[in-house]
């Protein structure tokens, strides 16, 4: 398994659902196989590969650990809380309860159940145990101090006497009981003593690791079966004549049956008390090995020798967990009234601990924090210890919080990635099983994680937004969808796979088309706020020009909301009010683009019918209808009437652009002109012929579109589009912001589209003689009050201080001088009507 899958395997349990104990399980099961991997490629060696892969297993192992933890410690407080048992607070607990009736055994068993704390600590001890890395024990050998019995005798009692004044010799033992280097004050053959020395720390290691028993088969396997009985002192006493059935259900093929784990007969040692006391002299002896005073330290809960041969933040904290369980067990020993009475232990007394007693683990972090090894302070100090100690203490919640206050004011480090990681599936985990976390700081870590996500692993993105409260999951993921620039069909595929998660996914599309208009307009600096500057430098574009990036990138926001027809008549407004932005930046070329962008299906049946039946109620037929004589009747009103009010304005910004459009195709035709055709004979040409066909075909369907989609239908008039019937109070900003901007376009572009109009009649008068005409009574067309559209040629603004009114009035002399030169060749018997050429040409000018 990569490290770079790690993330999408994860992400496997999330989705399964298994969002309790089982997935903390399952994710500790990941981890143990990522280590295991990297573990058995190597990590020795030489240079920075091995540094490097040796730091890796560490940090995997840290991290398999600290799921192991998680997994004990909340499995025995969610029993606890289902069997509504609160556990005691780390200050004040109690080792009352107990049946003072019982054995010692017993007596432990009823305390442990009754306190769920001390079950906490008894589960710490043993995750520390089982945690703890391996070691190399020491090989059996049997016969009890082999090389120096041999040399007692060989040398006899009288020559090692003999040598004492020589040298070493002297100072071997001459009896090979196992207190005689004690009683002697003298050693063991080289050979024993290294094995001994061995064979302690062995046995320490053992006990370190929980596994007791292992010590104790080495201690008989080794012919020292005196040591496994000094290390056997420590069970409990028992007693099956006073313990109560302690049946264990085992299943067997036919039917489930019980084993009674009582013991035959007794067991234990009663004068465990006794034990202890000699266990604390033989650490307390310097004279002995230091594993050895470490091992009897560590089974009498002594804390001052056990923590000499400590070496690691987790030996540190066994030896305190140890130290403060063995205290509890000895005060319910104590409190207990049995039967069997202990020997006193009043003369051992002496035997004292310069470590004052520890009664919860908070104190014992900050004893160890506070110690003076610097390496154990920076142990203390590393991530997943930090982890560690917020699952044993309980206080993960406080650590949560303030790891998601760490995330909101500073930017993740890449090694915390994996911290990270642990968190925010611990948080699930946690959250899911009924424990109480800050809903705020589960929200931040995921939405940081989630950011990650969104780098390498997007497809992954939805499973965790699903797992955010319901009123964040929308913003979060449009959060994330307004970054991704794939084509259409990966975005859509990001759509889908947060459908398949429960997600609200119009929503989600409604608001990232949101944040994508509202970045690219603030990138760009356009809006209704600055309208008047646009009308000041309003240029007109052409259609050949580019596309820039920022539009762009307005266009394919309008593709979320048009991925689903159910976000039709949403769509349909997002793309009126984008664009009349478009145009009144004179962007028709980009306003062009975006209804080529939308699908072929975007205009629906219902909305036609809508629109024709609203502008039956108005002066001015839809383009739609085909007909300038519709009988008024009353507009649909509420929201049917505000989609046929946004249709009836998207059918006339449509019919711009496709106007504007057409226009460029005519001109490009109009330029095609062959040569100057002059004389009739040379209109009599077949190119010209050609030429003047196309020609008129294509004029008359340009002024179709120009009249009959544009002027004659009074574009944009508020009246026609009914928008101050449709639109309801609540939308009052809205209806009056797209009011000014309604207004603004028809300031813009009812005189540049009949300024256009006469040049394509005008310009075409020699290939279509009545277009001359018609490009006159443009007059008649502009006078119509009915269409009012004098009153926009009229109107003054910055670009135009005196209106448009004198251009379009030299137009209209241009076409009536026209005429009249015409008439006057045509009857050149006549007396000349007007000047010369020139006088003409400066008339017009």
């Amino acid at each position: 398994m990569a490290a770079c899958d790690i993330a999408v395997d994860f992400a496997a349990v999330v989705e399964s659902g298994s969002g309790n104990k089982l997935a903390a399980h399952a994710f500790g099961k990941l981890v143990k196989q990522q280590c295991d991997s990297l573990d058995r490629t190597g990590v020795f060696g030489s240079g920075a590969d091995s540094t490097q892969r040796k730091g890796e297993v560490e940090y995997w192992s840290a991290e398999s650990n600290t799921w192991d933890l998680l997994e004990r410690l909340y499995s025995l407080r969610q029993q606890a809380n289902q069997s509504d048992t609160n556990s005691q607070p780390e200050t004040t607990m109690q080792t009352a309860g107990v049946n003072t009736a019982a054995t010692a055994f017993t007596s432990v068993q009823e305390l442990m159940a009754a306190n769920n704390l001390l079950s906490e600590y008894v589960e710490v001890r043993r995750w520390l145990e089982d945690t703890a890395p391996a070691f190399q024990p020491v090989e059996t050998r049997k016969g009890y101090l082999f090389y120096t019995r041999r040399g007692a005798k060989e040398r006899g009692l009288l020559a090692a006497r003999t040598l004492g004044s020589e040298g070493r010799p002297g100072r071997i033992v001459t009896e090979v009981d196992p207190d005689a280097t004690s009683r002697q004050r003298k050693d063991l053959v080289f050979e024993d003593a290294e094995y001994e020395t061995s064979l302690l720390r062995t046995l320490y290691e053992y006990v370190r690791r929980g596994r007791v028993g292992n010590a104790m088969d080495l201690c008989v396997e080794s012919d020292e079966p005196w040591r496994a009985a000094s290390i056997k002192g420590g069970l409990l006493w028992r007693d099956p004549m006073l313990e109560p059935a302690n049946d264990m259900p085992v299943d067997t093929e036919d039917e489930p049956d019980a084993v009674d784990v009582r013991p035959p007969h007794t067991a234990g040692n009663i004068n465990r008390a006794l034990w202890k006391h000699a266990c604390a002299a033989l650490a307390h002896d310097e004279n002995n090995d230091i594993y050895e005073r470490a091992l009897y330290a560590a089974l009498s809960g002594r804390l001052d020798e056990a923590v000499l041969v400590c070496d690691t933040w987790e030996d540190f904290v066994w030896a305190y967990v140890n130290s403060m369980i063995e205290s509890y067990i000895d005060q319910a020993i104590k409190d207990a009234r049995g039967l069997y009475i202990a020997a006193e232990t009043t003369s051992f007394d002496h035997v004292q601990s310069k470590y004052p007693p520890v009664s919860n683990m908070k104190h014992v972090f900050g004893t160890i924090a506070s110690h003076d090894s610097s390496k154990l302070q920076q142990e203390s100090n590393e991530p997943f210890r930090m982890l560690q100690k917020a699952l044993i203490t309980d206080s993960f919640a406080e650590y949560l919080t303030e790891f998601s206050h760490k995330l909101r004011n500073e930017v993740i480090d890449e090694k915390e990635l994996g911290l990270l990681r642990f968190v925010v599936h611990a948080a699930l985990c946690l959250r899911q099983l009924g424990f109480s976390l800050s809903s705020e700081a589960v929200s931040i870590v995921l939405e940081t994680y989630i950011d990650c996500l969104a780098k390498e692993h997007r497809e992954l993105v939805a499973a965790y937004v699903s797992h955010m409260p319901t009123e964040e999951q929308t913003e979060s993921y449009a959060q994330f969808l307004q970054y991704v620039s794939d084509p259409f069909s990966v975005r859509m595929q990001l759509l889908k796979l947060a459908e398949n998660h429960g997600l609200d996914i119009d929503a989600i599309s409604k608001r990232t088309t949101e944040l994508l208009l509202r970045k690219y307009a603030s990138s760009q600096g356009s809006g209704s706020n600055n309208m008047d500057t646009e009308v000041s430098r309003f240029v007109l574009a052409e259609p050949s020009e580019p596309i820039a990036d920022a539009e762009l990138g307005q266009i394919r926001a309008i593709e979320w909301i048009t991925s689903s027809t159910r976000l039709y008549e949403h769509a349909l407004v997002e793309v009126c009010k984008l664009a009349r932005q478009f145009l009144l930046a004179g962007r028709t070329n980009a306003a062009t683009r975006l209804f080529n962008s939308l699908p072929d299906n975007f205009v629906q049946p219902d909305w036609v019918k809508d629109s024709l039946s609203a502008a039956s109620g108005s002066n001015h037929p839809s383009p739609l209808s085909g007909s300038t004589n519709v009988r008024p009747q009353q507009s649909g009103r509420g929201s049917d009437g505000a989609v046929a009010s946004y249709f009836q304005e998207y059918i006339h910004l449509f019919s711009l652009c496709d106007a504007y459009a057409y226009y460029s195709t005519w001109a490009e035709s109009l330029c095609k002109r062959p040569g100057e055709a002059t004389s009739k004979a040379a209109r009599l040409q077949v190119k010209w012929l050609e030429w003047k066909e196309s020609i008129a075909q294509i004029t008359d369907h340009a002024v179709q579109m120009f009249r009959g989609r544009l002027l004659d239908i009074g574009w944009l008039d508020p009246q026609s589009l009914a928008i101050g019937e449709t639109d309801s109070e609540a939308d009052a900003d809205l209806n009056e912001e797209r009011m000014e901007e309604l207004v603004r376009l028809r300031e813009l572009y009812i005189p540049e589209t009949v300024f256009r109009l006469h040049s394509i009649l005008f310009d075409t008068r020699d290939a279509v003689p009545k277009n001359l005409k018609r490009s006159l009574d443009l007059a008649q067309l502009v006078a119509d009050e009915s269409l009012k559209i004098y009153r926009q040629l009229a109107k003054a603004s910055p670009l135009h201080p005196q209106g448009r009114l004198p251009a379009f009035m030299n137009l209209m002399r241009r076409s009536a001088f026209e005429i009249l030169r015409i008439q006057q060749e045509s009857q050149p018997d006549k007396p000349p009507l007007l000047a010369d050429s020139a006088t003409i040409a400066s008339g017009i000018a």
